[in-house]
C-alpha cells in the first residue's frame, strides 16, 4: 500500500463538515495523524465520504459497497465509504 498522509488537513474538514468536530474526535482514529491508501484518498478526490461509523480492523464485519484502509498507530483500519 502507498501511504499519503493529510497535510493540508483536507480529510479532517471533509469529516468535520460531514458528521461536526465531536463525532470526529471519538473515532479511534486521529485523522490528522493517519496513513491513508492510494484508494482512500482516490474516494475523496471523487467525493465520496468515509463512513466514519463503519471504521473497523478487519473484515469481520464485511459487507458490500466500497472500502479503502487508513493506517493509524500501526493497526490497518477498514472504513467503508458512501
Amino acid at each position: 500500500m502507498n501511504g499519503n498522509i493529510d497535510v493540508d488537513g483536507e480529510i479532517m474538514d471533509i469529516l468535520t463538515a460531514e458528521y461536526g468536530m465531536a463525532a470526529v474526535m471519538e473515532c479511534e482514529i486521529d485523522f490528522s495523524d493517519a496513513i491513508y491508501s492510494d484508494g482512500f484518498i482516490h474516494a475523496i478526490e471523487n467525493d465520496l465520504i468515509p463512513q466514519i461509523d463503519t471504521i473497523a480492523k478487519s473484515f469481520e464485519n464485511k459487507k458490500e459497497g466500497e472500502y479503502h484502509h487508513v493506517i493509524y498507530n500501526d493497526e490497518c483500519y477498514v472504513i467503508y465509504f458512501n
